[in-house]
């Protein structure tokens, strides 16, 4: 999910930061996680650096201290954030095109105007999409300005806020055929709470689908610290096949797939980095990151060959709540 309003490009004072138990298990961090990694912001380079941990009982991956909900907004630069950008031209249709077959994908086995809830919509497209083929669109986004784009474009309802400031009577339990979380839910600060109020969202035989950055991944193992993926401060968590496994059976939901993509694009981010702290300079290093479709084209195969052998650094995860 993606908070909050406009924000400075520098910060002119550190942001508090807190430190938490375990949120899938609840262990002390103090006794029972270990530094992996340290990280820092490597997109808009803002100040500060942060301990990715591991817990040691259940293998969860968080940041730990990490900034505190009053100030996580300051690393979300508004419409600049790069989950907000639109882009034109061959990337444009392609990404279109995708999200029309992903959206007939999404609508499969479900009654006819499904009503979909889009938790982080951002500027709205894939929920757009949705509805354009029947689905009966809801939105929750944390960026008014993204929720207004959303609201203009594509016309339906779109929550302003996070989804712990829906009370029931804005979002009632068992309203929805259809969750999404699309590379949002390892921006929250309580996983666990959003997952056992997404269960009580869904109807029963309903579902619930989300993007994730995959922990255990061919990219997070080379790049380190220079993956893409960590996003760093504004991924809180990185999950992995495993650890969504443990955290659906604890909220009581099916892990029924987990798909595994190939799209090149977190492969080329990464080398970008490593290229540029390597000592390349960055207008060259550019031609070689997510922007550039040669360097996409070219890096395609790897990104394929991660798919194909379940170690690609992106999943899909769908989870059913069984019908009694």
């Amino acid at each position: 999910m993606r908070p909050f309003p406009a924000i400075p490009t520098m910060i002119s004072t550190q942001p508090t930061l807190e430190a938490v138990a375990c949120d899938l298990c609840g262990s002390d961090s103090q006794q029972h996680a270990r530094e992996v990694l340290c990280v820092r912001d490597r997109i808009y380079n803002l100040p500060g650096e942060f301990s990715l941990v591991r817990c040691n009982q259940c293998g969860l991956l968080y940041l730990n201290p990490r900034p505190d909900r009053a100030h996580i907004g300051v690393y979300y630069p508004d419409l600049d954030y790069h989950a907000f950008k639109s882009t034109g031209g061959l990337k444009r249709r392609i990404l279109d095109s995708r999200r029309q077959s992903e959206a007939r994908a999404l609508l499969a086995g479900l009654p006819p105007k499904p009503a979909t809830l889009e938790i982080g919509c951002g500027t709205g497209e894939l929920l757009g999409a949705l509805q354009a083929l029947g689905a009966v669109g809801t939105g929750v986004e944390p960026n008014a300005v993204a929720a207004q784009t959303a609201i203009e474009r594509y016309g339906f309802p779109v929550h302003v806020g996070m989804l712990d400031d829906m009370a029931e009577s804005v979002l009632p339990d068992g309203s929805f055929d259809l969750v999404l979380m699309k590379y949002a839910l390892e921006h929250v600060h309580n996983p666990r709470g959003v997952l056992t109020r997404i269960a009580a969202l869904l109807r029963p035989g309903g579902k619930a689908v989300f993007w994730l950055p995959n922990a255990a991944s061919w990219e997070m193992k080379l790049f380190g610290a220079r993956w893409r993926g960590l996003d760093a401060p504004r991924h809180l968590y990185i999950f992995s096949p495993a650890t969504i496994r443990r955290y659906a059976q604890a909220v009581g939901l099916q892990v029924t797939q987990i798909g595994f993509s190939g799209v090149p694009n977190d492969w080329a981010g990464s080398l970008r980095v490593a290229l540029t702290d390597a000592g390349m300079s960055p207008a060259v290093a550019w031609h070689f990151g997510a922007d550039s479709l040669p360097a996409l084209g070219l890096l395609s195969p790897v990104s394929q060959t991660a798919a194909l052998f379940g170690q690609a650094g992106r999943i899909r995860v769908t989870l059913h709540k069984t019908t009694p």
